[in-house]
């Protein structure tokens, strides 16, 4: 029974979170729906695979009980059976669900959260690179718990780029909650270079802009990367720049407080 409880268990989850991280984010199913498909893989594997456990146990000489048939059929020895395969079960399960330990379970949230971001912001976003001159807009949101900037809505770039929440040019904008504009990042101390050495991006000019909500808590951070002149040569973001870009980040700030309201 601790076998079939595990064996259950590990499948069930593993199967669920694969099925919540690909299907689910594609095609919008619930947590509950890839959980329910997961279930589904475990019973197909329960049923395909039960000689395996039997096999595997019977390997391992374990002592049987001596009872006779009759014995067997008495109510004591039902309800202390009934026990025993439950106690296994559970022992099993639990044992099964060590695999969380090893997962990241706000991952498939967050690519979730990101695809919805990214079917509203994606046609904003693109169309920002091009008000602002720029080779590159990116829009991170702030992960409190985990005190981290994460983002899939990057022009140019595939996956999801994490960095810390505390580090950066990006960081220093949440802990100031102010626009910062800086010329050129690599003379400037708080520019954190992993992302460029992460992307293969190389990043010259930085305008950057917190995103708040009504009560003007921080949700994100917008970046513009890369000032362009009219000729095509690196220039420098402007106050007209920031001005856009205060406008772009209250727009961003309204299409999340309406995304979240549908989410609760």
């Amino acid at each position: 029974m601790v076998g079939f409880g595990f064996m259950d268990n590990l499948v069930m989850i593993t199967a669920g979170d694969f099925i919540d991280a690909t299907f689910g984010v594609a095609f919008g199913l619930s947590t509950l729906a890839a959980a329910g498909f997961g279930q589904c893989c475990s019973d197909v594997v329960g049923v395909t695979s039960g000689g395996i456990v039997d096999a595997t146990v019977s390997k391992l000489g374990l002592p049987t009980h001596s009872l006779s048939p009759d014995q067997l059929d008495l109510g004591i020895s039902r309800r202390w059976s009934t026990l025993g395969a439950c106690s296994g079960v559970l022992v099993g399960c639990l044992l099964g669900m060590s695999c969380l330990f090893f997962m990241d379970t706000d991952r498939n949230e967050k690519a979730r959260k990101a695809k919805e971001l990214q079917s509203i912001f994606e046609s904003v976003m693109g169309d920002g690179a091009n008000t602002f001159h720029a080779e590159r807009t990116t829009l991170f949101m702030l992960d409190e718990e985990k005190k981290e900037l994460w983002s899939k809505v990057a022009t140019g770039t595939d996956g999801i780029i994490h960095c810390s929440a505390d580090e950066g040019i990006a960081g220093a904008c949440v802990k100031s909650g102010k626009v910062i504009n800086i010329p050129d990042v690599y003379k400037d101390d708080r520019f954190n270079q992993t992302v460029d050495k992460s992307t293969g991006f190389v990043t010259r000019s930085i305008l950057a802009h917190p995103i708040k909500d009504a009560e003007g808590e921080i949700l994100g951070i917008i970046e513009v990367c890369n000032k362009k002149n009219d000729d095509g040569t690196p220039g420098h973001f402007t106050e007209f720049d920031e001005r856009l870009l205060r406008m772009l980040a209250s727009h961003v700030a309204s299409f999340i407080s309406i995304i979240n309201n549908d989410d609760d």
